[in-house]
């Protein structure tokens, strides 16, 4: 087998790894595919945390299409675990199919695993190969590799502007939305493939948004929402405060709101279902490093925070961006009364930009220099 048809197979693998985003985490969306003589006989991917991996997905696709594995090549996207956890290991699952060589497109950072799945497929005399699409794989799963390595998520900042900057068009607009529906349609496939949103407390109290990830035909997922709102302003009758029971909301403040406010944080957690947790500060402001930890402790790896202005400055400002999505209308808005973008030392290209049209907007997303996966060479 050449390495043009190699790469052909870890790339399917991939894109049946894509399928399990939104609904894996903490797990990393993985692949499989197994080939025997120039045939595909059998394919799966993680569909959902706690359930069979996509080595054994693809495993029982065999069997279910009456197909025998044994002297088969795998195809795989990570490196497959060779641990008991809330599966078997795959490792043996792999043996046990009479696999003969398996394909992986890069090791897996677990501490549990990282490299001792190929190891020990090494030495019950399976052929391993390691690095086809390598950068493609660590890419998917950056926000997975970037828990491993430092126990936080993966930082997106995303918003929508006019060509002139603003983030909303004038009060008497008549139109509640600065971008068209492909892409608010777009921005809820980002939002499924996310462990949680965040935004400040005076986006909410100007929006009201839901937060929720809304995709016609996928399965549901729902995000953790999180509030940065230190002086607890949540109001009891908001959407995001009535809508805790159906997905999780998480209203960060400080020590003294929680307990200048002892009842309506009885409301809120006990009533309505929201949890609130006091977290320290930086510098006169809430600490942002600490709330990303407690992120990376619910087992976050990719949080997607939606603004208002102030809170997308201060993870600009604090350097705690990985990438940047950036939606782009047509509109001019003009005047110095709509809320604007401005970051800190904004001065930086982003790197491997991807540029899409959605309709008539522009949606521009890159990597940020120096974030997680610059730094760590998977991007």
């Amino acid at each position: 087998m050449d390495d043009k048809q190699r790469e052909k197979y870890i790339r399917l693998a991939l894109s049946l790894a894509c399928k399990g985003a939104g609904h894996v985490s903490p797990n990393p969306q993985v692949g499989a595919v197994i080939v025997k003589d120039g045939e595909i006989i059998g394919k799966g991917y993680h569909r959902r945390f706690g359930g069979d991996h996509a080595e054994v997905v693809a495993i029982k696709d065999c069997v279910s299409r009456g197909k025998a594995a044994d002297g088969a090549v795998m195809f795989v996207t990570l490196e497959p675990c060779c641990h008991h956890g809330k599966t078997g290991p795959c490792t043996e699952a792999i043996a046990g199919a009479g696999i003969k060589l398996v394909e992986m497109a890069t090791l897996d950072d677990c501490k549990l695993v990282a490299g001792g799945g190929a190891e020990w497929l090494r030495g019950h005399g399976i052929e391993v190969r390691i690095g086809c699409c390598e950068k493609e794989s660590r890419q998917l799963n950056a926000g997975f590799f970037k828990l491993q390595k430092t126990g936080r998520p993966l930082v997106i900042l995303k918003w929508a502007q006019s060509i002139d900057g603003k983030l909303a068009l004038p009060e008497g607009s008549g139109h509640r939305w600065i971008t068209q529906e492909a892409a608010r349609r777009h921005v809820h496939k980002v939002r499924s493939r996310c462990g949680a949103i965040l935004v400040g407390i005076d986006t909410v109290l100007a929006d009201d948004p839901s937060l929720t990830a809304r995709v016609p035909g996928a399965r549901k997922v729902r995000p953790l929402r999180v509030v940065l709102d230190s002086k607890l302003r949540l109001p009891l009758e908001s959407t995001l405060a009535r809508s805790a029971h159906e997905a999780g909301v998480l209203v960060c403040c400080t020590e003294g709101a929680v307990a200048g406010n002892t009842e309506k944080v009885e409301v809120l957690c006990g009533e309505l279902g929201c949890e609130v947790l006091s977290m320290p500060q930086r510098d006169g402001l809430m600490d942002l490093r600490a709330v990303l930890d407690e992120l990376g402790r619910r087992g976050v790896t990719d949080l997607l925070v939606e603004g208002g202005a102030k809170v997308l400055n201060s993870f600009w400002r604090e350097k705690l961006a990985d990438k940047v999505m950036v939606y782009i209308a047509p509109v001019l808005v003009g005047g110095e009364s709509a809320a604007a973008i401005k970051l800190d030392e904004a001065a930086e290209k982003l790197r491997e930009v991807r540029i899409e049209k959605l309709g008539d907007d522009v949606l521009i997303e890159g990597y940020v220099a120096g974030g997680f996966i610059t730094s760590q060479d998977v991007g």
